[in-house]
Parts: structure tokens; C-alpha cells; sequence
């Protein structure tokens, strides 16, 4: 009878474009003495910047969070301005 078992632990992407880049994949039979048994292996690389150790091109869901740019003080409307009665429009 055929059996599978699966063990699985942390990220694995299974879908798209990235996962060309970032699995690795092998697939190996041993033949014993009940039978043939298949062996099936994903291992997903680490990103490295380099790509000496793995893809170079980082994951597409990966959040980059920038510092906030510094905010310009808003000035103060002088008397005149007011006098005026704020806005003026095209005029």
C-alpha cells in the first residue's frame, strides 16, 4: 500500500515567479526490500544580496519601511493676509 507522510517547518512559498528562484527541489527512490520508496525534499534558499548563497532578487512581499520625511513648518498668516479676508483666489 502507498503511504505519505509530510513534515514541514517555517516559510515555504509554493506559488509564482519567486519560487523558481528561492526553492530547491529533489526527488530521489530508494529501493528496499517491501518496495520502492520516494523521497521528495523543498528546501527555500535565504535571500542574499550578493547571490552567492542564494537568489539575489529579494521576495516581492518583503516591507521596506522608510524614516518620515521632515515636515515643514506651516506659516503663521501675517496681518495683512487677514486684513485682506484670507483668500483671494485668481484675482
Amino acid at each position: 500500500r502507498a503511504k505519505a507522510m509530510k513534515f514541514k517547518d517555517g516559510y515555504l512559498i509554493s506559488t509564482g515567479e519567486p519560487k523558481k528562484h528561492y526553492i530547491a527541489e529533489a526527488v530521489r527512490h530508494v529501493c528496499m526490500r517491501q518496495g520502492m520508496l520516494g523521497i521528495k525534499v523543498k528546501i527555500m534558499l535565504a535571500h542574499d544580496p550578493e547571490g552567492i548563497m542564494g537568489p539575489k532578487m529579494p521576495l516581492p512581499d518583503n516591507v521596506i519601511i522608510h524614516e518620515p520625511k521632515e515636515d515643514v513648518p506651516v506659516m503663521q498668516p501675517n496681518a495683512e493676509d487677514q486684513a485682506q479676508g484670507g483668500y483671494q483666489g485668481d484675482q
